[in-house]
């Protein structure tokens, strides 16, 4: 995984599972079913249950998600040692966006994210993103996202 990756990753799942800025320790609940193809090769990175199986620490998918200031969404989740390990979700007004690692290498789009939040807790939320193209960085190789489907909640809170 690169570097680049790596730091982001470690970010976000460190104000996932650690204490948000009120000082209470926050487990976020993800769930959740991201499918990708590329040329003729359907990927999924599934939280197990067909995307209905929350991740914990114990689990071979990691993730986490993070709101800040009630009004943008990050969600993420890992799974090492497969060709699709990592998705980042990120629903941050005016630039909604997407990251995948294939293969070792960082796929980016621009894709309209639909958040609805559960019971007025924007701490909870279904979200979805997809169908939208992503680019490999650098070559400019293609993928495309054909969708991606999380429930997430108790997500961390960070100002």
């Amino acid at each position: 995984m690169s570097e680049q990756l790596v730091g982001a990753l470690s970010a976000v799942l460190w104000v996932a599972f650690g204490s948000s800025a009120s000082g209470c320790v926050s487990h976020p609940e993800v769930s959740g079913k991201v499918i990708i193809t590329r040329d003729d090769e359907e990927l999924v990175l599934d939280t197990g249950g067909n995307g209905t199986r929350v991740v914990d620490a114990s689990g071979e998918v990691a993730g986490g998600c993070i709101v800040r200031n009630q009004t943008e969404l990050s969600v993420t989740v890992q799974k090492e040692g497969v060709a699709f390990s990592f998705f980042d979700l990120v629903d941050q007004a005016g630039l909604p966006h997407v990251s995948a690692e294939i293969d070792g290498k960082l796929y980016q789009g621009a894709c309209e994210i639909i958040v609805e939040e559960r019971q007025g807790d924007p701490y909870e939320a279904d979200v979805a993103a997809g169908p939208c193209d992503l680019v490999r960085l650098f070559d400019g190789a293609k993928a495309r996202l054909e969708m991606a489907v999380f429930h997430v909640s108790d997500c961390s809170g960070a100002e």
